[in-house]
């Protein structure tokens, strides 16, 4: 998802997934043990490819299936240490990651340089934030594990690593469809969370970029692909006529009321991701000043890891929070949120959030790409400076128009992104997929 593909936020999404943890008992009577596999770093909803995928399991387990977790690479880790992974988890029958020890809630790499590796970078953002400047002390950010090449260790792992065949198999991206090898006969679908050949972002991207030929190529090993947005539901319906597309966006549940928030106060809610940086500063650059001239109280909050990426700060007005453990307060208290993204794909889930919590919000048309007709009226689009900075300004001056794009957004929410909404095509292929009939094929 871009800010997406990470999310681009920072907390806890009000959303139907995750929800309260579930209990790790296996449905009765049982449909079926559906399979995740993912090399994403998961320990809760803290980015928007997390969140989508607990979203998933969360629709696999309502559904009546068992869903399972399997992490076929320790490359997970990063610069990680240790992990401790968040009660939303719980969602999975089991979890299992390669090359890690457990305990309890807790991952703990075990090879002594994914420590160093992790000190070295703690290190570098010491000395960079005291004014140390020297290219040995340039972040290195760890690199991509979900589209590092397969080992045989972790096909290996792949193949061991469930105790009984699934009747399902899910790949988490694109680049996890060679684990259906493993697995054949069993019906599979691919969670596209984006697609990667459109990320370039004039080479600013900060993740793995794929040709178009390389992502059909993926692709066209599942059965379905699971979109999170209709533009791209509309790219594997005209490239890949294999595979089925499943339009599937990310569940929000939505507030009891619009909340119109302070006349000047903002919110963004972003990941370390290229997107949300570039976007950043694109606002600071280019919106941010014209904003503060005309209305020289306003304020911004800023959530998500995205701070890392701002190491000095930002101009004055802003505030970096860096990871909240809930959101809900942040919202509440904005008077718009803002999503100046300039480029990126897949379903912005920072935007299904604010709706969700009933907030008007001005944005760019990258943000609204797949919704533009669905958000229609309820989210104010603007894609240059002037105009973004003017519509901020607006709805400070008017707080009458941003109750009612507040209301507007809720509606949209609860018409167009509940979980009935958005899980109805996914669980039918999946109750297509384990029918009676279709099994004794």
């Amino acid at each position: 998802m871009s800010a997406i593909a990470e999310r681009a936020t920072a907390s806890r999404v009000i959303a139907e997934a995750p929800e309260p943890a579930q209990p790790r008992a296996t449905p009765s009577p049982p449909r079926g043990d559906v399979l995740f596999v993912s090399r994403q770093r998961i320990t809760g909803p803290r980015n928007g490819s997390s969140a989508y995928l607990l979203d998933l399991a969360q629709a696999v387990r309502r559904a009546g299936y068992t869903p399972h977790l399997l992490q076929p690479s320790p490359d997970l880790m990063g610069r990680w240490p240790w992990l401790r992974l968040g009660s939303e988890l719980s969602v999975f029958a089991s979890h299992r990651i390669r090359g890690v020890i457990r305990m309890g809630r807790w991952v703990i790499a075990p090879d002594p340089r994914v420590g160093l590796a992790g000190l070295r970078g703690l290190a570098g953002r010491l000395l960079r934030r005291l004014g140390f400047a020297h290219p040995l002390l340039a972040d290195r950010p760890h690199p991509y594990a979900v589209a590092a090449p397969w080992t045989a260790r972790d096909h290996a792992f792949l193949r061991h690593g469930q105790r009984r065949a699934p009747a399902i198999v899910i790949a988490d991206y694109a680049f996890q469809t060679p684990a259906f090898a493993a697995f054949p006969g069993v019906p599979t679908a691919v969670v596209m969370h984006d697609l990667f050949h459109r990320r370039d972002g004039n080479g600013q991207d900060s993740v793995a970029l794929l040709t178009q030929e390389q992502e059909l190529a993926l692709l066209s090993h599942a059965d379905a692909a699971i979109a999170i947005q209709s533009a791209e539901a509309g790219f594997v319906r005209d490239h890949l006529p294999g595979v089925r597309p499943l339009l599937v966006p990310m569940a929000v549940r939505p507030a009891p009321a619009p909340q119109p928030g302070a006349d000047d106060r903002l919110l963004f809610v972003g990941s370390n991701t290229a997107p949300n940086v570039v976007g950043l500063r694109w606002f600071f650059d280019q919106v941010w000043p014209s904003i503060r001239r005309q209305r020289p109280d306003t304020q911004l909050d800023i959530a998500g890891s995205v701070a890392s990426a701002f190491p000095g700060g930002g101009p004055p007005g802003v505030h970096f929070h860096g990871m909240v453990p809930d959101l809900a307060p942040l919202y509440a208290a904005a008077g718009v949120a803002i999503s100046p993204l300039t480029f990126g794909s897949g379903l912005k889930i920072k935007l299904v959030e604010a709706l969700a919590h009933g907030k008007a919000v001005v944005a760019t048309a990258t943000t609204l790409q797949g919704v533009e007709d669905t958000c229609g009226g309820a989210v104010i689009q603007a894609d240059d400076a002037a105009r973004f900075a003017d519509a901020v300004v607006a709805l400070a001056q008017a707080p009458d128009r941003r109750v009612a794009l507040a209301a507007a957004a809720l509606d949209c929410a609860r018409r167009h992104f509940s979980s009935q909404a958005c899980h109805a095509a996914f669980i039918a292929w999946l109750e297509e997929q384990t029918s009676p009939a279709k099994v004794r094929r």
